[in-house]
């Protein structure tokens, strides 16, 4: 590679970069178990490194799991206003794993994590399987530009027809660039 063509790469990378508004802290990654003869092992840990937050963590299950139903819920908070909820949403989440859903946005949010995992999950899901997610972070160029500096909660439940299997929170603030 020429000097010229490594100079526009590395200008065009720093333009894109600036262009970003935002950067998305996360304060708080949990993953806690409701079925506890499902799991063999679980973990979810948040590192901090430069202004990016890292999301790793893996899970191992003893039998196999089909039907998964997800609950997902996001809410905001804003200096001097109310908590307002961005979205709730109940999602068969096998078809999201098989590549069945094919809300945009779905599949958008799915595919930025599923290339931190050591495999794509599909359903069923595998007993003895360590299901691993290395050093997730949250790609500021997914989000509007609009949106305000605030602090977000995202909850997220999983379901195997009506037992609860796990749940899942991430918290922290999202923070306009300066």
């Amino acid at each position: 590679m020429s000097f010229h063509k490594l100079r526009l790469l590395v200008f065009s990378s720093l333009v894109n970069w600036s262009l970003c508004a935002h950067v998305v802290f996360v304060d708080r990654f949990t993953f806690t178990v409701d079925d506890r003869d499902l799991f063999l092992s679980q973990s979810a840990v948040v590192e901090q490194d430069g202004n990016r937050s890292y999301l790793s963590g893996h899970m191992v299950i003893n039998r196999l799991v089909n039907d998964l139903i997800l609950t997902s819920s996001m809410d905001i908070t804003r200096p001097h206003r109310p908590e307002l909820r961005l979205y709730n949403v109940q999602l068969n989440f096998c078809s999201v794993l098989n590549n069945g859903y094919k809300n945009k946005f779905i599949r958008l949010l799915y595919n930025n994590y599923a290339e931190f995992l050591n495999t794509k999950p599909k359903c069923p899901l595998r007993p003895n399987f360590n299901y691993s997610l290395h050093r997730a972070y949250i790609d500021e160029a997914m989000l509007p530009d609009l949106l305000p500096e605030c602090t977000y909660r995202m909850k997220m439940s999983f379901k195997n027809k009506s037992k609860l299997l796990a749940h899942m929170q991430i918290e922290g603030k999202l923070r306009t660039k300066r």
